[in-house]
């Protein structure tokens, strides 16, 4: 792509993640409920399972990826910056691995109050180091050679506005509610759902924006960021600098790891695990822990093919969740009822249908129109073979399942269901 090209992508699919991170934001506002627990309204508490073990599924791969990523970034900067005291790449690997879960498994422990806290130094010690990095790194911005890059194929924004998309507003659609539930039931909810997205969203513009001028700059940076992009900034940055890059990396990735036991504790209780938080909390560390050891040691090459088919499998059915829990949202006149949501029996029925049947009905068309190169996930894109489309074809590349999933989910409560709605707000009190 051209620099506009990718500027447009970026912004096309932090755009897109207005919408789960937005909403599911309000929900929790709402409700006073973590996000997959307000989900019952959605789905029924029986029906809600399905996209409990979906949470479940996106949390511990990805805090895992997180994890994996850290202790790989450290040593990577480490053994570059040659302070790495003599040790070699997998014992650096497997120290940083354990300092990092033992750190995120405590403060996810600990709850909310810690959380909270310790998230807001992580915020701003991490804005301070990259805008440092950008500083540092501007001498390498050429303008008019970034400017002269020539259009690629404009099919090609569709595709960085899916891997925008599913990297940033599907990864962390199924944690909005968790934290917003805290907020008073006075504060205004524009604002809530304005701040949280934003907040989610325009780092991420920043950054991958940023970098893709870098890359449009040079096309040797753009070669190094294609095949090691931490090592490839190492090198551009002065030598006093490995300190604050591993600040930068490791206090921003710290945050996702630590949410990601955060949440995941809560979608494991959404399916009905019969447990304290904290305890799941462990739970869910122990497999969040096992992934990560398996990215580390069991998964040789392959890594980016790995990352982009795994987060458009796992974006598919999300985005599907996202759009009709999103929808519902938009539509309810009213607050909902917290007790119902917890104990069966309430105003909220044990499965809704249509949406439970929705769900997978539009998860089966999005994996028709998605591929992947992992050859275990390479049975996607049977949608694109029935109309006779190559799947190594532009078009089928893109990913556009992630996007037709939302779609399609957003239609199914603006079309018929209101009227499940509106008998769910009828059955309880005014608020």
């Amino acid at each position: 792509m051209s620099l506009r090209q990718a500027v447009v992508s970026v912004l096309a699919g932090v755009a897109l993640s207005f919408i789960p991170l937005g909403l599911t934001t309000l929900a929790g506002k709402r409700s006073g409920q973590p996000t997959m627990v307000v989900s019952r309204a959605t789905f029924g508490l029986l029906g809600n399972i399905l996209p409990a073990v979906l949470a479940l599924i996106t949390r511990v791969f990805w805090g895992a990826v997180l994890l994996w990523l850290l202790a790989s970034s450290v040593a990577i900067i480490l053994v570059g910056a040659a302070v790495n005291g003599g040790l070699g790449d997998r014992q650096l690997l497997l120290i940083c691995l354990a300092i990092a879960f033992l750190i995120a498994l405590l403060v996810a422990f600990a709850g909310y109050p810690l959380f909270a806290r310790i998230q807001l130094i992580l915020s701003v010690i991490s804005a301070i180091l990259v805008v440092g990095l950008i500083a540092l790194t501007w001498r390498y911005v050429d303008i008019m050679a970034a400017l002269s890059t020539p259009d690629g194929p404009w099919v090609l924004t569709i595709t960085g506005a899916v891997l925008v998309f599913s990297f940033v507003g599907l990864v962390w659609a199924n944690s909005g509610a968790d934290l917003a539930r805290y907020q008073g039931p006075g504060t205004n909810g524009a604002a809530s759902m304005l701040w949280a997205t934003v907040g989610t969203t325009l780092p991420t513009f920043v950054l991958i924006s940023y970098g893709s001028l870098l890359a449009a700059s040079d096309k040797r940076i753009a070669t190094g960021f294609l095949g090691s992009p931490l090592a490839t900034l190492s090198h551009m940055l002065p030598e006093w600098y490995p300190v604050p890059l591993i600040a930068a990396t490791a206090l921003s990735l710290l945050s996702g790891i630590i949410l990601s036991l955060y949440s995941g504790g809560f979608a494991l209780q959404a399916i009905g695990l019969r447990v304290r938080r904290q305890w799941s909390i462990v739970i869910v560390g122990v497999l969040l822990g096992a992934v990560a050891l398996l990215l580390a040691f069991g998964v040789t090459g392959g890594m980016n093919e790995l990352f982009r088919d795994a987060a458009t499998t796992l974006a598919v059915p999300t985005a599907a969740w996202a759009g009709i829990f999103a929808a519902e949202t938009m539509i309810r006149n009213r607050r909902y009822e917290s007790q119902s949501l917890l104990v069966r029996g309430g105003i909220y029925a044990d499965v809704r249908w249509l949406n439970v049947l929705s769900l997978v009905g539009i998860t089966v068309i999005g994996f028709g129109l998605t591929t992947a190169k992992i050859g275990w996930l390479s049975w996607q894109g049977y949608v694109f073979s029935l109309f006779g489309m190559p799947r190594s074809s532009d078009l089928a590349a893109s990913d556009i399942g992630v996007l037709v999933a939302l779609v399609l989910g957003l239609l199914v409560p603006l079309v018929a269901g209101v009227p499940a709605i509106r008998k769910q707000e009828a059955l309880r009190p005014n608020a």
